[in-house]
């Protein structure tokens, strides 16, 4: 089996099939970031403006608040917002920012990505956002943002937290494959003719596959890089292969602060190979709930959205705080 092979099938994203089944027609128009969020917002954290994506903020329900993984943006949990807000919990909030050096996200020490910058960062949003919040707060993370909000939640620096998600990320898995990483990214193109081509090639080779979510995604992914001939170019808006002095520290200790983080919690993933021992022992014990969702890929928010909207909104209900009203003893019954 070659690396081509045997990266797609650790991630479980099927190989794209032989000949192209997108072309340069609609399916790969960009989409605006406006028909899946109501709001866009600068949010001032320390040395960094982060560009947050929201809906429902006048609302008075939960709040669910999405962080994408490395190299993604936001936008990657627009069509999970756009079916939340939409369907059963209308009346919540959700709040999906880009991280330090993604998206539109601009400051300061941009590619300073340790573990605890981003959890002060992700902790500094809703902290700015929700001042004194007192309503059901939810933490939803994707790969490396998994971990951000694992450690966010076991750092008790968020009130009511109602609620842990990651999705596909574990720790066991994500160690064995550090190694293996460098060579993953080397082996993507290092430029795009156009953003219609960056969308097409996430669609063929199966890295996102629900094409509405490529189209809306993937151009937050890349910017503008003219070639020396002057031929327009785009690349990527974050690279990787400089982060890789924080991976380990991601990833190192995960699975002890999900298990442990004091709140009901949630394992989404794409298949029970990707559960390390410690995870299996967890649930065995019932410490966490976990959902499969084998048809996915790795970024299972985009090709499964409505599927993982259900899940993080059942969830919630079935883990929201209630508000017993104290009963009063009627003083002309004494």
């Amino acid at each position: 089996m070659d690396f081509r092979q045997h990266i797609f099938k650790a991630h479980n994203i099927p190989l794209p099939p032989p000949e192209s089944t997108a072309d340069d027609t609609e399916q790969l128009t960009p989409l605006k970031w406006s028909g899946y969020f109501e709001s866009q917002q600068a949010i001032a954290v320390g040395d960094t403006t982060f560009n947050v994506y929201s809906s429902g903020l006048s609302n008075t329900g939960p709040i669910f608040v999405l962080h994408h993984g490395a190299g993604h943006s936001g936008l990657t949990f627009g069509l999970v917002a756009r079916h939340i807000v939409t369907g059963s919990a209308s009346n919540c909030t959700v709040v999906a920012p880009d991280a330090r050096d993604h998206g539109s996200t601009t400051g300061a020490n941009q590619h300073h990505l340790s573990l605890e910058r981003l959890v002060d960062d992700f902790v500094g949003i809703i902290q700015t956002m929700f001042p004194n919040n007192t309503r059901d707060l939810v933490l939803v993370g994707h790969s490396m943002g998994g971990a951000v909000v694992a450690h966010a939640a076991a750092s008790k620096r968020l009130g009511n937290v109602t609620g842990l998600i990651l999705i596909d990320i574990v720790e066991g898995s994500a160690m064995d494959s550090l190694s293996s990483i460098p060579a993953f990214i080397n082996a993507r193109p290092k430029s795009f003719t156009s953003v219609k081509s960056a969308i097409k090639w996430h669609i063929e080779s199966g890295a996102i596959q629900n094409t509405e979510s490529a189209q809306l995604s993937v151009p937050t992914l890349v910017v503008p890089a003219a070639k020396y001939d002057g031929s327009p170019s785009w690349t990527w808006r974050t690279q990787l292969l400089p982060t890789e002095e924080y991976w380990h520290g991601w990833y190192s200790g995960l699975s002890k602060t999900f298990v442990s983080a004091p709140t009901a919690k949630l394992l989404v993933l794409a298949g029970t190979d990707r559960l390390d021992k410690e995870l299996l022992i967890a649930q065995m014990q019932g410490k966490f709930q976990l959902e499969l969702l084998p048809a996915a890929g790795h970024t299972i928010q985009e090709d499964l959205p409505n599927r993982v909207g259900d899940a993080i909104v059942s969830f919630w209900r079935r883990n929201q705080r209630v508000n017993i009203p104290i009963r009063r003893p009627d003083p002309h019954l004494s």
